[in-house]
């Protein structure tokens, strides 16, 4: 900390850090002063710590009513600073850079699967850590690896189909009346005029595209990611050896190593090379073929025969070689997110053989990327020079006509199978089941008809039925096998009603990145197609002369599909809506303290079952009551999330299963406006954002994507959390620490061990300082998890460090969906069941439960370090934390209980008024504003007492005497 920032005078013992949420809120707006009043004490302009120097009372709003609470004027002792992260998770340049900009929120939109692709790893059952800094990445870890590098190959599909198959049918012959005649033109020269040459050019789109993703991601990492390196080390405990299992929050390097890196991304691009080459080898070897022209009959004696027969032998050994890297990529991609063990480092310290480890997947992958990038020219110059061959008569790209619908079956075997990760389904059985149901579904597909009057094959229902039986037995699996012996073993089957998606979490996940990157390839090859399509036809007819441009199957379909799972989806909302609101419920609300209730009607439990109406003509509780009732029909966003990917689910298999030509003709009228109107509304919000320079790339889903560390794919956003969380946790060491000076004659070394060793001393011992993190929605998330790598060494609670939170999502959201990071065990407080669509309080079973005092199962995790609670336990029992929610807010929810007396230690839970500061025109209070409720300083002198920090030392020497620096 900089001599600057440091309070020289002392007049404050306690350290108040309001830490911002999703909303991103302005340290002005944290601190309640103009930016000319704040000073930034520590950062840049990405974020930072701010405070006023001038903490003295500023004037007073002449509309504020006696008693009002200022968040501007902090209690006597205490500094307050605000600590602003939000843009650290966008990037933006303004509306003077709009082009660029634009740009830039198009590749973060690409990328958003990705994101959702890493969110999927953390819902994972995550096992304990040793001490040491190894990670075990516990069941399904792998198989999550496959699936993202399968989403990698998903694109390199998508950006295939524009240049390799529209391409190639616009440059022979195909009516592109929107294509510029110089394009056409340019292909229409030797040597381009020829098939092979076309496609050696046009494969480089796919690697840029690719290759542009892996720019814009890497390019975001340099800029956000651990940028505060020593902190980082410290994070993880320097100097301090503990024993036993660790919580994952609480593992050492938790935020400073990185789960998926360098060497994957290596594999990633590799992968993309061989499948390029893989799929020009494959036009050329199965050219001339008509039967190979669709997916239905690739598989036919005729198609295979073409293969086998071909003269080729440049481009037949190249695709082989590039066929049989794929599948070592693929391996790899498998083995290297496989536990790393203690009992491999022998006689080197962990550190030590994980460095070794890296290296040596560095220079195996690097060698990788090498042979795959010399395998893609190899294939493309026998393209180049190996002469012309007969094109399929539609002259499209045979390559692409099943690679997309392989992949993207691939994929969502891998969902279905992820669904019983959590639930403990044996890992070698789902892919045995899905593996089978895959194949036999394959098998059905090829006995679709390839015409529109052709019938289909006798085994075509067979197969497809064989399929649905295997699937069914794994769905079936899921939902039972808690229930089995087997499973009763890890817990009772009830622990699963505390998960997201009752223990389904990584499955509905996965189903959300793979939908998000079908949406997006399928806008981006039909919008491609449409505008291809699009000018006037040169003859002045009506229709194009030429033979009608064909993208692969699998968009075509699925781009049918899409309008009808925004209906589904729509409808479920609307009806959901409807019975919601067509009247207005008593909910049960926390209690207060020194707030004002205006409600007439108050609701302490609900009698019999039921949920009593509202009867009152009061205008002011009217209103409150409505915003109760709308932040009520917005907490159901999990189940219908889980629909979402349902929808998506049935999707998928629908666009895979059916022809085109015979079931999906009679849609495409009414398909293409639909899908111009879902385009259009995603480059609205784009634009927007683009135009914004302080919003986030893709809304509230962005910064919840970025916030845990890349472990899935390694081209996902960045992770903010990596600096956030750092910075965090040194401010507070600081603060704590802030009066200590090291003895004289220590060299650097000395000097960095005796500051570790008053860190620690500061975390468990009583000090004359002591910090509140005072921490809003997201902010909450990393709060706590800057306070599981404050624990000191080997003990079992904090001293000198209170958690004052409001507005959170701890128990219903992050709780459930990332158990083992911040459920229940890791917490130390209460689970919480799933929220109802039908009830008019979507809680209104767990509050029920709550009101008995009968808690939801939760599953131990089996760590020897305590959880949150425990930590912030204090010597008389009380515990340091305090959460403040409300009613109208559509985010903020209780921490522990719905109880309005809540029996465990110092009553965790507590209310917030529901209306705004009371001006001349009252507002009803919903996610912000928690700052200016009277509880919240009740709250926050609370949580100073139960701290009992002791009085502040004496002022320092004055100026000119030596003072430490750090």
């Amino acid at each position: 900390m900089s001599d600057e920032a440091r309070p020289h005078d002392w007049p404050h013992h306690v350290l108040e850090l309001r830490i911002h949420g999703i909303k991103n809120t302005p340290p002005t707006e944290m601190l309640g002063r103009e930016q000319s009043e704040l000073r930034q004490t520590q950062g840049d302009e990405n974020g930072g710590f701010w405070w006023a120097p001038k903490q003295d009372e500023p004037d007073r709003d002449p509309d504020d009513a006696p008693g009002t609470i200022d968040p501007a004027v902090p209690p006597d002792g205490v500094r307050t600073e605000a600590y602003s992260w939000g843009r650290l998770a966008r990037y933006g340049a303004g509306p003077f850079l709009f082009i660029g900009q634009l740009f830039v929120q198009l590749a973060w939109l690409l990328l958003a699967p990705f994101g959702l692709a890493n969110a999927a790893y953390w819902t994972r059952r995550i096992p304990t850590q040793r001490p040491g800094g190894e990670w075990d990445a516990g069941v399904g870890g792998a198989s999550l690896r496959i699936f993202a590098l399968g989403l990698t190959l998903l694109y390199v599909c998508a950006l295939g189909s524009v240049s390799l198959d529209l391409g190639v049918q616009c440059v022979t012959g195909t009516a592109c009346t929107a294509l510029p005649e110089a394009v056409t033109g340019f292909f229409a020269n030797a040597p381009l005029s020829w098939r092979g040459p076309q496609l050696s050019l046009l494969s480089l789109v796919p690697i840029a595209g690719v290759l542009l993703l892996f720019l814009v991601s890497r390019r975001a990492r340099a800029r956000y990611e651990a940028a505060i390196f020593d902190a980082a080390d410290r994070m993880g405990g320097r100097g301090v050896r503990r024993s036993g299992r660790l919580r994952p929050l609480a593992s050492e390097g938790f935020w400073r190593t990185a789960r998926v890196g360098s060497p994957t991304e290596r594999l990633h691009l590799a992968a993309a090379f061989l499948l390029v080459a893989l799929l020009l080898a494959w036009d050329r070897m199965f050219a001339g073929a008509a039967a190979c022209v669709k997916l239905q009959t690739f598989v036919s004696g005729e198609c295979l025969g073409a293969a086998f027969g071909s003269r080729d032998l440049l481009a037949l050994s190249g695709g082989l070689i590039a066929a049989l890297g794929l599948i070592i990529v693929i391996v790899l991609v498998g083995v290297f997110a496989e536990t790393t063990s203690t009992g491999d480092a022998g006689d080197t310290s962990v550190d030590e053989f994980l460095r070794d480890r890296l290296r040596t997947t560095g220079t195996v992958t690097a060698w990788v990327l090498v042979v795959s990038v010399l395998v893609y020219l190899y294939v493309g110059a026998s393209l180049w020079f190996g002469g012309e061959y007969a094109a399929p008569p539609s002259g499209a790209f045979l390559g692409l006509a099943t690679a997309p619908s392989i992949i993207l079956g691939v994929l969502l075997a891998i969902c279905v199978s992820a669904l019983g990760w959590r639930r403990g389904v044996p890992h070698w059985l789902s892919i045995a089941l899905m593996t089978g149901a895959g194949l036999t579904f394959l098998a059905g597909v090829a006995q679709n008809p390839p015409t529109q009057n052709a019938a289909p094959g006798p085994l075509r229902l067979p197969l497809f039925a064989i399929a649905a039986v295997l699937t069914l037995a794994q769905l079936i699996l899921v939902w039972r096998w808690p229930y089995f012996p087997s499973g009763r073993r890890a817990g009772p089957p009830e622990r699963f009603r505390a998960e997201g998606w009752a223990g389904m979490g990584p499955g509905v996940v996965m189903l959300w990145s793979l939908g998000a990157a079908m949406i997006l390839s399928t806008l981006l090859v039909l919008g491609v197609q449409g505008w291809l399509v699009s000018g006037s036809p040169p003859c002045g007819c009506a229709t194009p002369p030429h033979a009608v441009l064909r993208p692969p199957i699998v968009y075509h379909n699925f781009g049918d599909v899409l309008p009808f799972i925004a209906i589904a989806l729509a409808l479920v909302g609307i009806g959901v809506a409807a019975a919601v609101l067509r009247w207005v419920p008593l909910l049960t609300t926390p209690r207060t303290r020194d707030g004002r209730r205006p409600l007439l009607e108050q609701v302490d439990a609900y009698r019999d079952g039921r949920i009593a109406a509202s009867t009152t003509a009061d205008r002011l509780a009217l209103k409150i009551l409505r915003a109760r009732r709308l932040a009520a029909l917005v907490h159901r966003g999990e189940p219908i999330l889980g629909i979402l990917a349902a929808l998506l689910a049935v999707g998928f298999v629908v666009a895979l299963a059916v022809s085109y030509s015979v079931v999906f003709r009679w849609i495409d009228a009414l398909v293409g406006p639909a899908l111009a109107v879902i385009a259009a509304a995603i480059l609205a919000v784009v634009v927007e954002n683009a135009l914004t320079a302080k919003e986030r790339p893709i809304s509230i889903m962005w910064d919840l994507m970025c916030f845990l560390p890349r472990a899935g794919h390694p081209f996902g956003p960045p992770c903010y959390a990596e600096r956030v969380v750092p910075e965090l946790r040194d401010r507070v060491a600081d603060w704590l620490t802030h009066d200590l000076e090291p003895p004289e004659g220590l060299t650097l070394a000395e000097r960095l061990r005796w500051r570790d060793e008053q860190e620690e001393a500061a975390l468990g011992e009583k000090r004359p300082f002591s910090v509140v993190l005072s921490a809003h929605s997201l902010g909450a998330v990393l709060a706590v998890s800057t306070l599981f790598t404050l624990r000191p060494d080997d003990a079992d609670r904090l001293r000198n460090v209170a958690l004052l939170t409001y507005g959170s999502q701890l128990r219903v959201y992050f709780g459930r969906f990332f158990p083992e990071l911040f459920g229940p065990d890791a917490l130390g407080t209460l689970g919480s069941r799933r929220p109802l669509l039908g009830k008019a309080d979507p809680w209104f079973t767990q509050v029920e439960r709550d009101q008995d005092g009968d808690p939801v199962v939760v599953g131990a995790s089996g760590a020897s370090d305590p959880s949150l609670v425990q930590l912030l336990t204090q010597e008389d029992g009380s515990v340091a934390w305090i959460n403040l929610w409300r009613r109208t807010d559509y985010l903020g929810f209780p921490v522990n209980s719905y109880r309005l007396e809540d029996r465990r230690p110092d009553d965790i839970d507590r209310g917030a008024d529901e209306f705004g500061p009371p001006r001349y025109l009252v507002k009803v209070a919903t996610h912000p504003d928690y700052q200016s409720a009277p509880q919240y300083r009740v709250a926050l002198l609370d949580l100073i007492a139960r701290l009992d920090t002791p009085a502040p030392p004496s002022p320092p020497p004055p100026p000119g005497n030596p003072s430490r620096s750090s």
